[in-house]
Parts: structure tokens; C-alpha cells; sequence
């Protein structure tokens, strides 16, 4: 998984261009802080969050059955699918807790990948590889 975090404009002339493209997701005004928003990139459901004034981006949808994680319940670092409840940590991706009533096992112990995510002027962009 792609490590994820949240680059300052000071630092964006320090990112090596072989490791992957950045793309302009939303602004920054679309994801108040404590909120999350989905966006499509290259077809990919992705999911970002504002904690707190720092990015972070995941795939959106729960490796469980498929739930939107941008539309659940975020609690400090961590996000509770709307479905079944399984929780994931949002800056690492790890899995936390699995659905409800069920054990942990593939494929939701295996977590959420996560991208990085930088801040261009207003606008919110993420590495693809």
C-alpha cells in the first residue's frame, strides 16, 4: 500500500515524478474538517477525509461487500463502514475491527489501500501509481 499523508506546498518541488501522478481530486473547501468526500479517479471510488486540516485518502469502498467509507462514521483517525461496521484506521488503512459479528479474515484484514495526498494552492490532489 502507498504510504498516505498530506505534503505541504513548501515540500511539493521535493516529489520525485517517477513515483506515480498526482490528480486533481476536489478543493480543499469541499472536505470540511472532520468530513469525508468520494471522488472518481480513473474510475476508482476514492474517499477522502479532512482530519483536523490534514488529507488523507483511501479506496471508498469496504473490502467486506462493498460499503462507501466516505459516508461512514469517522471517529478521531478512524472510519466505520455505514454497512456492516467494520472499522478502518484512515491514515494507515489497517483494519481495526471487522464487521459486526463476524471474525477477522480475508479480505477485510487486509485493510484499505491509501494514497498520498498533497495541497496545490486550493486544490486537493492524489498519487496514483
Amino acid at each position: 500500500m502507498p504510504r498516505p499523508g498530506r505534503l505541504r506546498e513548501s515540500r511539493l518541488k521535493k516529489i520525485d515524478s517517477a513515483m506515480g501522478k498526482y490528480i486533481r481530486v476536489c478543493s480543499v473547501d469541499e472536505v470540511p474538517p472532520g468530513k469525508a468526500k468520494m471522488v472518481r479517479v480513473e474510475g476508482r471510488p476514492i474517499a477522502i477525509f479532512n482530519l483536523n486540516g490534514d488529507f488523507y485518502a483511501t479506496d471508498d469502498n469496504c473490502p467486506h461487500e462493498g460499503g462507501p467509507l466516505s459516508e461512514g462514521f469517522i471517529e478521531g483517525e478512524n472510519v466505520t463502514c455505514p454497512w456492516h461496521g467494520a472499522t478502518f484506521h484512515i491514515v494507515n488503512g489497517k483494519t481495526l475491527e471487522p464487521p459486526a459479528g463476524e471474525k477477522m479474515g480475508p479480505p477485510v484484514d487486509q485493510g484499505v489501500a491509501c494514497y498520498p495526498v498533497r495541497i496545490a494552492g486550493e486544490e486537493l490532489e492524489i498519487e496514483i501509481s
